[in-house]
């Protein structure tokens, strides 16, 4: 009996393997009567309101959201499961930076590379969820070595071959003239531009057209400024806006830079819908450490939707430590009282829980996305808290640290503002 029900459930699993990959779509590059770029999914206009996401699908799908991007083949099981909530997916060939080792004069090396992306992409060109091929995601950061264009050629010009379902897409850091050219010399089998840009979206439409990208675009990365556009303290430490802030930054740039450039935007992947620590814990994520969401998802639901959720987040507006806001240096003396105040907006939230965790500060000299490990939370002294306002006892040891202020509401949506300090 054990026996019969093992056969069924691994045919069932066969069936419905064969079935996912019946379904191909059809994705094409095409031009409006007005002479526009438009982006086709079996004959219809598709445009992409995406997230850089790996979990939280359900709120995503809610949201409003139709597509994902993922920057690697190494987890099927999301390629699986974004088809099951209805999303396509732009997908990821890894090729290797070189500023990780990779050597691209090396040959044995770059040839070995090719062919193993050459079967990856045999391996998902008939997935029903695959959109777009993202062949390597900020190869030019910190290059030097260009025949890294040649590597992405090859893949693309393979893919031109073997699946006519597919645009091609090579996704670079920010808009540079230089790239741009290479790309256009080396890649001409590359259908789409995919651009990281944070604080440089403010021009990205009108550079794209400055440098000459005569083919349609796709802001694969955007959100706030990232910790690499940041003002630093005198002891290096980044300051972070808090998340109100953030919010409105997200929601002004959504409406009046990416939506508003339909001649050449296909779309957007908002970054990053979920969680990771990039100088701070809190900078992109638009989750917080333990999946509580914060007010960027209640953006995101705005952009894609034109209705804001029915619950709304609280939203941290400003935060300031000794009367001195975030903005400014924020020295210290050790073992000494001080008091850290937020101003938040509740929006339609009857009540407000209020959290507060103190950090050593964390330094990290890797850039484009590389990991970086998370400082644990310390214990210190707290006086008094209150729902705006924390009275507590600075460290007794010299250093730079960071005190983060969280507000949520009964659902759990949070917000979260924080400040560097020096103890001298």
């Amino acid at each position: 009996m054990e026996r019969n029900l093992n056969l069924f459930y691994l045919i069932f699993l066969t069936i419905l393997k064969l079935n996912l990959f019946a379904q191909v779509s059809k994705v094409e590059v095409n031009s409006t009567i007005y002479g526009d770029f438009e982006l086709q999914r079996n004959g219809k206009p598709y445009y992409i309101k995406g997230a850089g996401a790996k979990d939280h699908f359900n709120l995503l799908s809610k949201s409003g959201a139709n597509s994902i991007r993922l920057w690697s083949t190494n987890n099927q099981h999301l390629l699986d499961s974004a088809h099951q909530y209805g999303f396509t997916v732009t997908l990821g060939l890894y090729v290797r930076p070189e500023r990780s080792g990779m050597d691209y004069n090396d040959e044995y090396a770059v040839k070995g590379q090719i062919e193993q992306l050459k079967k990856e992409v045999l391996k998902y060109k008939d997935h029903p969820a695959l959109l777009i091929w993202g062949i390597g995601n900020e190869v030019d950061l910190k290059y030097s070595n260009f025949k890294v264009w040649e590597t992405i050629e090859a893949i693309a010009n393979f893919i031109k071959k073997i699946d006519q379902n597919h645009p091609t897409m090579t996704v670079i850091a920010g808009i540079d003239p230089s790239k741009i050219y290479l790309i256009k010399k080396y890649c001409p089998s590359i259908d789409i531009l995919g651009i990281n840009v944070y604080g440089s979206i403010e021009g990205a439409g009108t550079n794209i057209r400055k440098f000459n990208w005569d083919k349609p675009y796709i802001v694969t990365e955007w959100g706030v400024n990232g910790p690499f556009e940041a003002k630093k303290t005198a002891w290096k430490a980044k300051i972070e806006p808090p998340n109100g802030l953030k919010a409105e930054q997200r929601l002004r740039r959504y409406k009046q830079l990416i939506e508003k450039d339909s001649e050449r935007c296909l779309g957007s992947y908002c970054f990053l819908w979920g969680q990771k620590q990039e100088s701070t814990a809190t900078w992109h994520g638009m989750f917080l450490r333990d999946g509580r969401p914060t007010e960027a998802v209640d953006v995101m639901q705005y952009c894609w939707t034109g209705k804001w959720p029915n619950t709304r987040a609280p939203s941290i507006k400003n935060i300031s430590l000794e009367n001195v806001n975030w903005r400014k240096d924020h020295v210290l003396a050790s073992n000494s009282q001080v008091s850290l105040k937020i101003q938040y907006l509740r929006n339609n939230n009857k009540e407000i829980i209020s959290e507060f965790k103190l950090f050593p500060e964390s330094y990290s000299n890797q850039i484009g996305g590389d990991f970086q490990a998370s400082p644990e939370a310390m214990a210190f002294e707290v006086i008094r808290k209150e729902k705006d306002e924390l009275i507590f006892i600075t460290p007794k040891r010299r250093g730079a640290y960071r005190i983060f202020a969280f507000v949520k509401n009964e659902m759990g949506q949070s917000s979260v503002a924080n400040i560097p300090f020096f103890v001298d």
